[in-house]
C-alpha cells in the first residue's frame, strides 16, 4: 500500500527533477520513487527490496 508523503525540495531540483521524469516518460512519482529505491538498494542489498510481484514500474 502506498502512502502519501510531504517534503520539501529546492525549487531548482524539483524542476530539474520534474525535467528528467519527463524526458524518461514517467511521472515525477514514479520517477522520485524509481531513483529512492535504487538508492535504498544500493546501501541496504536486497533485503530492502519490497515485494516485486505488485511493484509498478519494476523492471525485472
Amino acid at each position: 500500500m502506498k502512502k502519501p508523503l510531504a517534503i520539501r525540495i529546492d525549487a531548482d531540483l524539483l524542476a530539474a527533477t520534474r525535467d528528467c521524469a519527463r524526458r524518461d516518460h514517467r511521472t515525477l512519482t514514479n520517477f522520485i520513487e524509481t531513483a529512492l529505491r535504487r538508492r535504498v538498494e544500493e546501501m541496504m542489498g536486497d533485503a530492502a527490496e519490497p515485494d516485486t510481484a505488485t511493484s509498478k514500474g519494476r523492471k525485472a
